[in-house]
């Protein structure tokens, strides 16, 4: 126990030598050690400093280039929407005419092909009626050249119709 008390025995003598060695160590230190590391930690700090604001500042700039490019696609968009729009007008105009040339020219075919129809219809009614002038006028023939009889008549009359008919069949084929 002697020892422990040794230990905790106060020499003034040795207390201040330690407190001006201590003193002295703080000052050579604080001129020596401290103003370079104060330095280098300000150094530090002030370059931290500046990359957090070029960061904000880059942060800015990319929110700024987002919204700009976030206008142009919306304008780039609308663009579309109204090229599109033209284009389908444009397509439907086209149909139109189109759908109208095609309407004009089937009328023209249509008629065209009913003037012809009629045209050969009459040309065929014309004949008819050469025929039908032709068989009359050799059935009067047939009657002048000799006296008839009803039943004559009538046999002359059907074999007249007959021969008709075949020459107009004739013609229609």
């Amino acid at each position: 126990m002697t020892g422990m008390l040794e230990l905790l025995h106060f020499n003034p003598v040795s207390f201040g030598l330690t407190i001006i060695i201590f003193i002295s160590v703080l000052i050579v230190l604080s001129q020596v050690a401290w103003k370079p590391i104060l330095k280098a930690l300000d150094e530090r700090d002030d370059k931290i400093r500046g990359d957090l604001d070029a960061a904000e500042k880059s942060r800015i700039e990319a929110s700024e280039l987002l919204e700009k490019q976030k206008a142009e696609l919306a304008g780039l968009k609308e663009e579309a929407k109204k090229i599109r729009e033209e284009a389908l007008g444009l397509a439907e105009r086209q149909k139109s005419e189109i759908l109208a040339v095609a309407k004009t020219e089937a009328e023209s075919i249509l008629a065209k092909a009913r003037q012809d129809l009629q045209a050969e219809k009459e040309k065929a009614l014309d004949e008819v009626k050469k025929l039908a002038v032709t068989v009359g006028v050799d059935l009067a023939a047939k009657l002048l050249r000799k006296e008839i009889r009803e039943q004559e008549h009538e046999e002359l009359v059907s074999a007249s119709l007959g021969e008709l008919e075949s020459a107009y069949r004739k013609q229609v084929s």
